[in-house]
């Protein structure tokens, strides 16, 4: 990958990292169960760790990432409004399917990118990162007792 392309990979990445920030920061306010609300505001200060160090690394390969609240990061916001009236489960399947692109998305670059090993060692840990927090939004999802 030419540094051009890692940079359009770390900008897609920071605008779902954006967006899914928006997003969880709703749903953390909205969702009554405490311990389940405290889980998503932990996921989401790992998310807006990941957007900070995708902003840093776009910025150090010399490109101008995305800001948070432009227009890139729109769907966060859809997502957001049409999803703050749903129950637990239905909010938490929808973050599942936000972490289940995001890992996609890591472990494809990953993948492709070859001699950058900054950039690579920062999506392997946000790919490790985004694993975790799939499998514990699915235990949450069964433990409601909604795995259907």
């Amino acid at each position: 990958m030419t540094q051009e392309e890692v940079i359009a990979v770390l900008q897609d990445a920071l605008k779902a990292e954006l967006a899914a920030v928006e997003m969880y920061g709703a749903h953390a306010k909205a969702i009554p169960e405490a311990a389940v609300s405290e889980g998503v505001q932990a996921i989401l200060e790992v998310e807006q760790e990941h957007a900070a160090n995708l902003s840093r690394r776009i910025r150090e390969l010399g490109g101008r990432p995305v800001e948070p609240g432009g227009p890139s990061t729109v769907a966060g916001r859809v997502a957001t409004a049409a999803s703050q009236a749903l129950r637990t489960v239905d909010m938490l399947r929808l973050e599942l399917g936000e972490e289940q692109t995001a890992i996609k998305h890591y472990a494809m670059a990953v993948a492709e990118i070859m001699d950058d090993e900054d950039t690579l060692s920062m999506l392997t840990e946000h790919l490790q990162d985004e694993i975790a927090h799939a499998t514990w939004m699915k235990r949450q999802i069964r433990a409601l007792g909604a795995t259907r």
